[in-house]
């Protein structure tokens, strides 16, 4: 089954396993020196891997105190934006341990100079959650992508959604990269996974949700569509869309428009379009 919006298939997942922390501090100059080479160090498996300097400076400034290690390349001081970073974690006075470049790249590949791991999840609590009169939630039915993943949360925070719900199984956690495409959104945006995925649906509909699935099915489109002032938004995977028991699930499907109807959209780009309509429509309404 083919939906209006894919992208990139595939995963990227962080690896972890369980060590001891350097828990010390220096008062000055929140470095600590390494001699290089050696083992790579492990963490904990609940700890998230934050890479990507504005992933890292977000997380900082909203939840210094979850972070356990930090970790930031030798010779530092040559980068503006790792100068920036070191004056945040000086100000949080968090310790730092200096590595080579070669041994960062070896525990997380997609750093930009930093790695932080962070022992706090922001987690979407949607049966006890204080809803506003206007209110979004999404939900991903499979996105597998972590720039996909990433993108999505970092438009989801600066749109304000309340929550994203994803089901365990064939969907995308927090990697690093997730981090780093969010560039902080990841900080703002709670998250909850589903064994069955549209569970979630039935309670959210108790509490005046309209749940709308994107297919490109659908006859009638998001420019249709008057909005409520509750919502649900049911994204599909990169490659199949939602599936079947998440389309019976959904209140209505919908559409975006197009002018090729062989062509899609890219799944994040269907989820910025979608909140977009969302919040100008309940503008309007003001």
């Amino acid at each position: 089954m083919k939906n209006n919006f894919k992208g990139k298939g595939g995963s990227q997942k962080s690896s972890h396993s369980i060590s001891k922390t350097n828990k010390s501090r220096l008062p000055a100059r929140p470095v600590n020196q390494t001699s290089g080479g050696g083992k790579s160090p492990s963490f904990p498996k609940h700890w998230r891997q934050v890479a990507g300097n504005h992933a890292i400076m977000e997380l900082i400034k909203v939840r210094a105190k979850s972070i356990k290690h930090l970790l930031i390349q030798k010779n530092w001081e040559t980068s503006a934006d790792l100068r920036l970073l070191m004056d945040l974690v000086k100000n949080a006075r968090l310790t730092v341990e200096e590595k080579s470049d070669a041994e960062i790249q070896k525990i997380c590949p997609s750093h930009q100079g930093a790695v932080a791991f962070s022992d706090h999840v922001l987690e979407f609590n949607y049966t006890t959650a204080g809803w506003k009169k206007h209110s979004l939630v999404l939900a991903l039915d499979g996105v597998e992508d972590p720039h996909n993943l990433g993108a999505i949360m970092r438009t989801s925070w600066l749109m304000g959604v309340d929550g994203i719900i994803t089901p365990n199984d064939r969907a995308v956690g927090l990697t690093a990269t997730v981090h780093k495409v969010a560039c902080g959104g990841v900080e703002h945006v709670p998250m909850s996974q589903s064994n069955n995925f549209a569970d979630p649906f039935k309670k959210l509909k108790e509490d005046g949700f309209w749940v709308f699935g994107m297919s490109h099915k659908a006859t009638k489109t998001i420019y249709d569509l008057k909005i409520p002032e509750r919502v649900v938004w049911v994204m599909g995977s990169e490659d199949k869309g939602i599936r079947i028991p998440t389309e019976r699930a959904c209140d209505e499907l919908v559409s975006i428009p197009q002018i090729d109807a062989n062509a899609s959209y890219n799944v994040s780009v269907a989820t910025a379009l979608a909140l977009a309509e969302t919040k100008r429509q309940w503008s309007a309404t003001k």
